[in-house]
């Protein structure tokens, strides 16, 4: 026995980005799951109305009672404001068109937060790692994928630049979460980036007029699943943040990712939404794909 809380314990301090990453992704997948069970079409404004109001109603509060550095520099308030700005412009890109198309090339962005990640941060996983990183994010990909309809797909070309600029987005943020938690710990950076939602806010509402349909968030008896699973969705930052302070940005990336594992089996089981036999290997590469980071690191 003691020999197995030994491991656990080697485990547990060595991996902790792993732990973390890994809540992030689950708290993030349940919080897809609610929105989806939601079904409630809002504008990106209105979600990022929604957004911001929770997280600075209930978020903010509590990382502030937890405790956080108010004293950073200009730098960490850079990297706050790009990630709060990157997560606010991803809300419109996913309204353009039809998603299906789309959130395939989106959940991509581990190879935008890799590339920028080796390239900038010299970091370079090992064999092991690298095999895991491709397992996870061709799993991804592979379990994003849907049935597409005939009369969209003329418009293939232009769902993929857009998939493409989902990613750059995502892939972004998570990188200059990584630039900032390499200097304050998550729960600081998670604090800025909830409180740069605020002006960001502001700058849209003045901008997209065409967004402001209040009229949407009346009556709606299915609101309170969008409402909470954004609220789990914002969350899963901290835990996200977490993460990238304990762990090099290429191997958090595809662990995050992997949130998508986690909605696409709660879809199943409390949905009863089927899977295509594609999605259902995407799930079997994932699985193999995490035991492998998490094995090898």
């Amino acid at each position: 026995m003691k020999s197995i809380g030994a491991i656990i314990s080697w485990f547990r301090d060595k991996n902790m980005w792993f732990i973390f990453a890994f809540i992030g992704a689950f708290i993030t997948g349940i919080g897809q799951v609610l929105v989806k069970r939601g079904q409630v079409k809002l504008t990106p404004l209105l979600d990022n109305f929604i957004a911001m109001i929770i997280v600075n109603l209930i978020l903010v509060p509590f990382l502030w009672i937890w405790g956080v550095d108010i004293n950073v520099g200009i730098d960490i308030i850079l990297y706050a404001l790009i990630a709060a700005t990157m997560y606010a412009i991803f809300y419109y890109i996913i309204s353009v068109g039809d998603i299906s198309l789309m959130i395939s090339l989106i959940n991509a962005f581990p190879v935008v937060t890799i590339f920028l990640a080796i390239s900038f941060l010299h970091e370079w996983p090992n064999l092991y790692q690298w095999i895991g990183i491709i397992l996870v994010v061709f799993g991804t990909i592979l379990i994003s994928r849907e049935k597409e309809e005939k009369k969209i797909v003329k418009n293939r070309k232009r769902w993929m630049l857009w998939g493409l600029f989902g990613a750059f987005t995502i892939g972004t943020a998570e990188f200059v979460t990584k630039l900032a938690t390499n200097k304050v710990d998550g729960f600081t950076f998670t604090f800025f980036v909830y409180i740069m939602y605020i002006p960001i806010l502001i700058i849209f509402m003045v901008y997209d007029k065409a967004g402001r349909k209040l009229h949407l968030l009346k009556s709606k008896a299915s609101l309170i699943y969008t409402v909470i699973g954004i609220f789990f969705i914002e969350l899963g930052l901290i835990a996200i943040a977490l993460a990238y302070q304990y762990g090099l940005a290429s191997l958090v990336s595809p662990i995050v990712a992997s949130h998508l594992l986690i909605t696409a089996i709660l879809a199943v089981i409390f949905l009863k939404e089927k899977l295509l036999n594609i999605q259902k290997l995407g799930i079997v590469f994932t699985l193999i794909g995490l035991i492998i980071i998490g094995m090898m690191t």
